[in-house]
């Protein structure tokens, strides 16, 4: 059974289905320390990316979307993981970002984020979307900020003590 996974493209990156051919990069994603410091805390070994592509696979199939594969126009090279997220047991709808640490500072974040966050109002009649964000991730924050979303509060989510930021329909730029 194949899923239909809206594909959303930006000048510079296509959010698209994932592959088993992202499972290499993707790997090398969840066992980086720097990026997993803010996503939990542990890395992943190659078992635990597939486990988790699975599981993004599968919120696309249970609420009918989830977090794209992040793909570079110019390259064909996987840049990481954003989109719209709602696991059980979250405060709400969130846009989420990730990207991989060889391409920061490039943008990519705040372009996909935002895409998102437009395709999120657009298809999914809400009012509002937040981020749940490490306290300690300056970057983070910053593509918040960037995209439209503010500091609404501090909340425990998963058993850690997150910043939410929020944005409302309209309030988003770009």
């Amino acid at each position: 059974m194949k899923l239909d996974i809206p594909r959303v493209e930006t000048d510079r990156l296509i959010l698209r289905e994932w592959k088993p051919e992202d499972l290499e990069p993707y790997s090398e994603f969840v066992a980086n320390e720097e990026m997993m410091r803010y996503l939990g805390g542990e890395t992943k070994n190659r078992d635990g990316a597939w486990r988790e592509m699975a599981m993004v696979i599968g919120h696309f199939a249970l609420r009918g979307y989830g977090f794209w594969a992040v793909e570079e126009k110019a390259t064909g090279e996987f840049v990481g993981r954003v989109g719209v997220w709602y696991p059980e047991g979250w405060p709400a709808v969130e846009i989420g970002w990730s990207i991989m640490p060889q391409h920061h500072r490039r943008g990519f974040a705040a372009e996909a984020g935002l895409a998102s966050a437009h395709w999120a109002f657009d298809n999914l009649g809400l009012e509002s979307l937040i981020s749940v964000i490490h306290p300690e991730n300056v970057g983070s924050k910053a593509v918040a900020e960037k995209i439209g979303e503010r500091y609404d509060r501090m909340e425990e989510v998963m058993g850690f003590e997150c910043c939410i930021y929020k944005v409302m329909k309209g309030g988003l730029t770009g």
